[in-house]
């Protein structure tokens, strides 16, 4: 009786410790480490053996893309930041091997549960950013600043017209927020997008059983895609409309005109919302104003924007790729040869202020391990995509979608935010296939 009581015990602290580990938005990066270990202990420690394991294909599928990167150290040079970076991207391994060994633990309550955990964090970490934008309204408002002028190299008062000074507005902003939350906003998009679209559903569920608490939900969830737009993630706002159109597209039987009448509806949203939002207007018209050029500079401007200097990390990406498409380069290499590339074929400053990764995951893959790591996350993005379409999950699957596209422009596994996200969430759901909500 008393090995049962301790075993229920113990069952129900990694259940809470898993609502806690939802909540990683607002978890400082330090507190995440506790977290996960304590989480990782009691799970092991919750393992009933008696049970007859089953999906250790998905398992092996799961943890095989990490797997194969710590393969790379073998014949990586730079050791030390191989080893760097596979711990923080442990996660990938250590959160589908615990929910494997406690599959089934979750019902659909408890997954619930961990979805409001999640929601209600990306919630909290919104309104806060609000909350504090609006008592800096005077520094985030104000006039640029002789410093900001020097340093963007605007001292020539013709370079300084509105787009030029609704743009320096913009990256203040934007600057301001990072330092507040220490979060990149594509992953604050990604955090928000998957939000808004389980809040929206549980606002319609509660709607439908006449519970108001759904206007509620379905407002916040307005506020939230308003706030994406003040912080113009461009990314995550595109992949919430092709996510949200191929989730609903292939779970509901909508009719011809209404799926044009909803693409036309998305459309007028970006269009007012380019017109409406100076932050994404700024940030929509460095990509209308695109030349392909590569990061320049002269004595007294600068060429720098997000598109070019993503340009040339492409260029050099793909060199790169082209000279290691068997094996690549090795984890611990990757960023080494990505800026040997920055400084021999493009030579731009800017490339020296920070490490430029591959923002995008496939090319991170392809770069790091070859032909074969990049198969490897391939197979398991397909098995995500197959188990949500087999269970007809519209969450999972919106889920899925989100990640592959992210995928496109970001190393979402190479950061705390991003692993965190996909590992977690990947391994809820593939592991526990009897009791996923619909």
């Amino acid at each position: 009786m008393a090995i049962r009581t301790n075993k229920a015990f113990i069952n129900t602290c990694f259940l809470w410790f898993t609502f806690m580990l939802s909540a990683f938005p607002i978890l400082t990066f330090g507190l995440r480490s506790i977290v996960i270990v304590l989480w990782a202990v009691i799970g092991v420690l919750s393992i009933n053996f008696e049970r007859k394991k089953k999906y250790v294909s998905y398992l092996i599928i799961s943890i095989l893309p990490f797997i194969y990167l710590s393969f790379t150290l073998l014949y990586s040079q730079n050791s030390t930041a191989g080893i760097k970076r596979l711990i923080q991207m442990l996660p990938f391994l250590i959160f589908p091997l615990v929910f494997y060994l406690n599959k089934d633990k979750f019902n659909k309550e408890q997954i619930n549960k961990t979805l409001w955990c999640f929601s209600i964090s990306v919630i909290l970490l919104v309104f806060y950013q609000i909350v504090c934008s609006l008592f800096r309204l005077d520094y985030l408002l104000a006039d640029l600043t002789n410093e900001e002028i020097v340093r963007n190299r605007l001292s020539n008062q013709d370079l300084l017209n509105q787009d030029v000074i609704s743009s320096m507005k913009t990256k203040r902003f934007r600057n301001y927020l990072i330092e507040l939350t220490d979060t990149h906003f594509t992953y604050q998009g990604m955090w928000v997008i998957f939000s808004v679209f389980f809040l929206f559903k549980e606002g319609i569920r509660f709607l439908k059983k006449k519970r108001y608490l759904g206007f509620l939900l379905i407002i916040i969830s307005i506020i939230l895609v308003v706030w994406l737009f003040f912080i113009s993630s461009r990314m995550p706002i595109l992949t919430m409309f092709i996510a949200l159109f191929c989730t609903v597209f292939v779970f509901k039987k909508i009719k011809f005109k209404l799926k044009i009448l909803l693409l036309g509806l998305s459309i007028l949203v970006l269009i007012s919302s380019y017109f409406t939002f100076t932050t994404f207007k700024a940030r929509v018209d460095e990509i209308v104003n695109i030349k392909f050029d590569l990061p320049s500079e002269t004595k007294d401007t600068y060429n720098y924007d997000s598109i070019n200097v993503r340009h040339g990390i492409y260029v050099c990406a793909a060199h790169l790729v082209k000279d290691n498409f068997w094996f690549g380069v090795g984890v611990g290499d990757s960023q080494d040869a990505l800026n040997s590339c920055y400084n021999e074929k493009i030579g731009a400053k800017i490339y020296t202020w920070q490490d430029y990764n591959t923002h995008n995951q496939y090319l991170y893959f392809a770069l790091a391990t070859g032909i074969f790591g990049l198969f490897f996350y391939l197979i398991l993005l397909y098995l995500q995509h197959k188990e949500a379409l087999k269970y007809k999950n519209e969450l999972y699957l919106y889920f899925i979608i989100v990640v592959a596209l992210i995928s496109l422009t970001e190393n979402i596994l190479s950061r705390s935010d991003g692993v965190m996200f996909f590992a977690f969430f990947s391994g809820l759901f593939l592991f526990n296939s009897k009791n996923r909500i619909k």
